[in-house]
């Protein structure tokens, strides 16, 4: 008799808790897509120190400033002839990208 009463209580319990669990994560995964899809693509430059290069590319960023995705245009070298005109060049690809990315994606609320 104690067996099954054992039995019933570690299934309700095991039960109880895959419920709790289920829920919590559950909750987390919807806040993250509602994140990713109120999230923008922008343009973003930076440089790595060390490496010798500046990237450039847009990033899909949320309002909590959560990058969910980026697309390299160029990575430009420190030393290159002509830096400025390829930068700007670059900041121009990334801003037309940013532009067409976003087309399908929600219109920023308020």
């Amino acid at each position: 008799m104690r067996i099954v009463a054992f039995l019933a209580i570690s299934v309700v319990v095991l039960t109880a808790v895959l419920l709790v669990s289920a829920v919590l994560t559950g909750g987390a995964r919807r806040r993250r897509h509602a994140a990713q899809a109120s999230a923008r693509w922008a343009v973003r430059h930076y440089a790595i120190p060390g490496r010798g290069h500046t990237v450039v590319g847009v990033t899909l960023t949320d309002a909590d400033g959560r990058v969910h995705g980026e697309h390299v245009v160029a990575r430009i070298p420190d030393d290159a002839p002509d830096w400025q005109r390829d930068f700007v060049s670059a900041r121009q690809e990334a801003e037309e990208r940013a532009f067409h990315l976003n087309i399908d994606r929600p219109p920023i609320e308020g």
